[in-house]
This record gives C-alpha cells, sequence and structure tokens, in this order.
C-alpha cells in the first residue's frame, strides 16, 4: 500500500477511448496516479503483460489492481487458468482482484433471504481460495476479494460473509476491496461496516449510488472517509464509475478528486 492514502487510480473498464493507451492518457490528464486493468481466460498473457507495461510507461501510470474477468471460481477446474493469470499480475507489480462471480442473476432475487449457493459450489470456492492465498504468500503480493450484492452474484453478497473467509484465510496478503457503491445496497450503515472490517480493507472503490462520480449522488462519502481514517486505511482510492458524458470524463474527474481530497482533510490532517 501506499504512503499517502491520497493516490487514486481508474479502472479502464470505465473510462472512454478505443485503446488501453487512450485511456490511460485520460486517466492521467483527469490527475490520477494509478489505473486498474482486467484479463480474462483468453487472453495472451504475453502480449496483454506488454500492453500493460506500454501504457504505464507511456503515460506514468501504476497499475494498481488487475481484475480477473469473467472468472467463474465455483467451477470445476477454474483454478487452471487462475495458476496461470496470478503469476503475471504479480510480474506487474499490481495486486489481483477477484469475485466468485460477476454477471445478472435470473431470475433478479427481489426479497431477503436470498436462495443459496449448491453446497459442492461454496466448497469449491473455499478451496480454491485457500490455494489462491498460498499463491499469493509465495508470490509475495495482494488478492483483493470485492463483496458484490445479489442482483449480480450469488456468493460474497455482502462485506460480513467476505470478511469471514477473509478471518478464515488469516493472511494479510489476502483483503478486502470495498465499493462505496456496493455497500450503499447491501450495507445498515457504510461508515459501521468500514470500522468493523477494520485492517481487513486494503483497497477502497469510489462510486457514487448511481454508479457516477462522487459527488453526483447522494452517497455520504464523508462518513465513509472518517471511518477510514479512523481505521488508519492507506490504501489506493479507485474510480470505479462513468462520467456523465463521455466528453465530461477529465474535468469530472477532477472535481471529483477534489472532493474526496477536501471531505479527507476536513476529517482532519
Amino acid at each position: 500500500m501506499c504512503d499517502d492514502p491520497l493516490h487514486f487510480s481508474y479502472a479502464t473498464e470505465a473510462v472512454p477511448g478505443k485503446s488501453l493507451d487512450e485511456k490511460c492518457e485520460r486517466i492521467k490528464m483527469a490527475g490520477c496516479q494509478g489505473f486498474e486493468g482486467i484479463v480474462f481466460p483468453n487472453s495472451n498473457l504475453v502480449s496483454w503483460q506488454k500492453e500493460i507495461q506500454r501504457a504505464s510507461s507511456n503515460h506514468g501510470l501504476k497499475p494498481i489492481v488487475i481484475i480477473l474477468g469473467n472468472l467463474s471460481l465455483y467451477k470445476a477446474g477454474e483454478m487452471t487458468w487462475v495458476n496461470e493469470a496470478l503469476p503475471a499480475i504479480a510480474e506487474l507489480g499490481a495486486a489481483a482482484l477477484l469475485t466468485p462471480e460477476y454477471h445478472a442473476q435470473d431470475p433478479i432475487p427481489l426479497f431477503p433471504p436470498y436462495p443459496k449457493p449448491e453446497v459442492a459450489e461454496q466448497v469449491r470456492i473455499v478451496e480454491a481460495m485457500g490455494e489462491i492465498s498460498q499463491i499469493a504468500s509465495r508470490l509475495n503480493f495482494d488478492i483483493y476479494c470485492e463483496p458484490l450484492h445479489p442482483f449480480i452474484s450469488r456468493f460474497w453478497r455482502n462485506v460480513d460473509d467476505t470478511l469471514d473467509l477473509c478471518i478464515q484465510l488469516n493472511n494479510p496478503r489476502v483483503g478486502l476491496v470495498l465499493d462505496f457503491n456496493n455497500m450503499n445496497m447491501t450495507e445498515a450503515s457504510i461508515a459501521e461496516t468500514i470500522s468493523r472490517a477494520g485492517k481487513w480493507i486494503l483497497h477502497m472503490h469510489l462510486a457514487d449510488n448511481n454508479r457516477l462520480l462522487p459527488g453526483q449522488g447522494h452517497i455520504n462519502f464523508a462518513e465513509g472517509l472518517q471511518a477510514l481514517k479512523q481505521i488508519n486505511y492507506s490504501g489506493w482510492f479507485s474510480f470505479e464509475c462513468v462520467a456523465t458524458m463521455d466528453e465530461n470524463f477529465q474535468i469530472e474527474t477532477s472535481q471529483s478528486i477534489e472532493l474526496i481530497s477536501r471531505l479527507w482533510l476536513d476529517n482532519g490532517a
């Protein structure tokens, strides 16, 4: 993690542009110091690494996080690809971000209690995370586990479920990435959830309730940032959201960086 907590990155999947290089140029001009990339099972890892390194070098941005895209960690055999992808991510000096699945649920579960996945699928995830934890220790890099919400996953539907897994693994290299937008839907109190998760929070995603930039919705970021300061959070803040219009990306992102920075300072230096 970085010494100065006010380091910002942006998820490239949410940035306008036709190429990674073009996206990173916009991220840099908006005032960020890093970016989040993504890798898929069908990616050529060698050429993918070169693309990440080229964009990073061209624009002076650090690859902070690489998302394991299209991951289905509950499926037998999925660890074959994960075992190939994680070393490639570690070589870039980035952390790996994962969640057991990410896709719209059909039918959408409307009311709790939500149906649980099959026991065999739950067991595979626990076993896979044990193996992933060992890889993180061996390669000396971080794994970020992201709680989602019931509309897009049957697993890790809230922070506590994912937190429990991290505590069971008891590996400082395996922790949480919390997303303000997701917590707005799953948690009774964002600030209290942050306080409860404490040291296990390794990374933060910024997005308002409407998946626009912070300050363009109704989430109380001041309370969340205050809670992060109280647990001595020193990780990156990464935007995983969009501007109101593509042509407004740079100015709106800059304004959001100013907002988060001001709220952080207002909570005491």
